[in-house]
């Protein structure tokens, strides 16, 4: 009994110590990972555009994306939320 509760304060400890000495991700390897495909990408829909605005602001955020990037696709999305009025306008 003695021996199976030392085990388990040891794995438990082991696991504490090995959790806190990692070192995350670096940005640049996320940004390979994730690439600059979506900045400027133009969604089907208001929704759409909601959801991938986000992404990159989030993005944009953590740094994975350059400042002229960001700026970029803040412009391509404003001109898409133009055109996506213009369309659900006109249907109404």
């Amino acid at each position: 009994m003695r021996l199976t509760r030392l085990a388990l304060y040891l794995s438990a400890a082991l696991t504490v110590a090995g959790c806190s000495t990692l070192q995350p991700a670096s940005v640049e390897g996320v940004d390979r990972v994730i690439g600059d495909a979506l900045p400027g990408a133009q969604g089907e829909t208001i929704e759409d555009q909601d959801r991938i605005d986000e992404t990159v602001a989030r993005a944009c955020a953590a740094g994975l994306y350059s400042t002229e990037l960001c700026d970029l696709h803040t412009i391509a999305s404003a001109e898409r939320r133009a055109e996506l009025s213009k369309i659900s306008g006109a249907g109404v």
